[in-house]
């Protein structure tokens, strides 16, 4: 399995680093496209606003669909260091 498809789990600034370059990269490639949902109210309208190396926003929630219509999920608690993870909704 590879990007987007694979599941990580986020617990070091440097994991972070690596799912947003991916993240970012599959966007540019038409790969997914970010989604708001209505019931994700503090969920980001452009992640493109997340630097790849920080300084980053307390709390990121980003969503994304693919191609095929699967929709994937980006969550990250920053400020206290408790990580987050990218996986499938």
């Amino acid at each position: 399995m590879s990007f987007p498809e694979v599941e990580a789990r986020i617990s070091s600034p440097g994991e972070l680093v690596a799912v947003l370059r991916e993240v970012k990269q599959c966007i540019a490639q038409g790969i997914l496209r970010q989604v708001k949902p209505a019931n994700a109210p503090f969920a980001l309208d452009d992640l493109a606003t997340v630097p790849d190396e920080g300084p980053w926003p307390d709390y990121v929630e980003a969503y994304f669909v693919d191609r095929r219509g699967q929709q994937y999920r980006l969550i990250v608690e920053t400020y206290h260091g408790a990580g987050g993870s990218w996986g499938r909704v």
